[in-house]
């Protein structure tokens, strides 16, 4: 990798061996702790330098697809803190870019998270489009699940897939919704089978626990939806795929509920985080307040001799669902849970997100 890229007055260039310390420095800058356990070094590092300092550096990573096709990605992105704004990121992507088309690249695939805006635009405008769980699975067949891989996509709950050259076929959010549904059900039964509870095999649970995610998921995208038709927003339903191989892992290994109930985003790439975000909290907090104030409701009533016994069944699988639902969705807004709705209270107001925690908290407890 000898190529060099001139962008007004700085260089990009392939990272030299004794650059790896402060390569490995911006990264721990720019990534929280978490983050960092997923960093890894490859052949091919740009870095981007202005009179011989280190402003930055992008790490690409080629791989195999099916059919003897070949696929590439940007792993990490970083600039230092003083050089933000000054388009150095854009300039590293649009090398990084170059780069793998010359490597013969048929398919460049990124993983950027559902809202940082700044990334999605950058991408959009560059000829690349989410590609659904659908649309993977019919481009890549089972070995989709080795693409995930490839891109450490296992771990990134509210990541998207964005690939060039952009899927042509359109997505379905409503048949997104649905099988979110469908596989959340699923992975509540395993749980259910783990506990050893016999009860895993009786139609009742079948029809119980497929219901209870509608009433559930379907309260909370209700909300949002109804909140940014208000507001005169668009949005839509996406998937949070990558998070089903680790909510099952959970069920199987714990027997315990991680719900992956998807999230609410504007159809347009044209947009900015920080300033949607009041109306993002409004969207949010229609969401998480309905769940919440259902889930606190059965817990003061599932304990009370007042309810016929196939009632009072109904609402324990409710409490199963329900509180690790809110506990996550409300009161969990760091790395790595940050596509849940506790991230966009947090970010938006601080006093109501901390309201909201603290009731969750208590319906968890009690």
């Amino acid at each position: 990798m000898r190529e060099m890229c001139q962008f007004s007055d700085v260089n990009i260039r392939p990272m030299r061996d004794d650059e790896r310390l402060i390569v490995r420095s911006m990264m721990r800058r720019a990534f929280s702790f978490i983050e960092q356990c997923y960093f890894e070094w490859t052949p091919n590092i740009l870095v981007v330098e202005r009179d011989g300092q280190l402003l930055g550096a992008i790490v690409l990573k080629l791989f195999a697809l099916p059919h003897h096709r070949k696929g590439g990605t940007i792993s990490w992105l970083s600039t230092v803190p003083e050089a933000r704004g000054q388009g150095l990121g854009q300039y590293l992507v649009e090398a990084g870019l170059d780069f793998l088309e010359r490597q013969g690249c048929d398919e460049i695939l990124i993983s950027v998270e559902g809202f940082n805006t700044s990334s999605s635009k950058l991408f959009a405008m560059r000829g690349f489009g989410i590609l659904s769980p659908g649309g993977q699975f019919r481009r890549y067949g089972l070995a989709t699940f080795a693409v995930w891989a490839r891109l450490s996509h296992y771990f990134e709950w509210g990541y998207f897939l964005w690939t060039r050259p952009a899927p042509l076929e359109a997505d379905s959010a409503i048949l997104q919704w649905w099988g979110t549904i469908a596989v959340n059900s699923a992975i509540a039964l395993l749980m259910v089978w783990r506990m050893g509870d016999a009860r895993v095999m009786e139609p009742m649970m079948w029809l119980a626990l497929p219901l209870i995610f509608i009433i559930l998921f379907g309260l909370r995208y209700l909300g949002m939806w109804l909140a940014a038709y208000r507001q005169g927003i668009q949005v839509r339903f996406r998937p949070w795929e990558s998070g089903f191989p680790f909510s099952m892992a959970i069920a199987l290994v714990f027997g315990a509920m991680y719900p992956i109930p998807g999230g609410v985003y504007p159809t347009t790439t044209q947009w900015r985080y920080r300033d949607w975000l009041p109306n993002l909290g409004w969207i949010t907090l229609a969401g998480t307040l309905p769940v919440l104030l259902l889930i606190g409701g059965v817990s003061i009533l599932a304990p009370m001799d007042i309810t016929p016994p196939y009632l009072e069944a109904w609402l324990n699988v409710t409490l199963w669902l329900g509180k690790p639902l809110i506990l996550f969705d409300i009161a969990m807004p760091f790395f790595p849970f940050i596509a849940f709705n506790g991230r966009r209270l947090w970010d938006w107001n601080k006093i109501v997100w901390g309201v909201m925690a603290v009731a969750t908290t208590i319906v968890w407890l009690f």
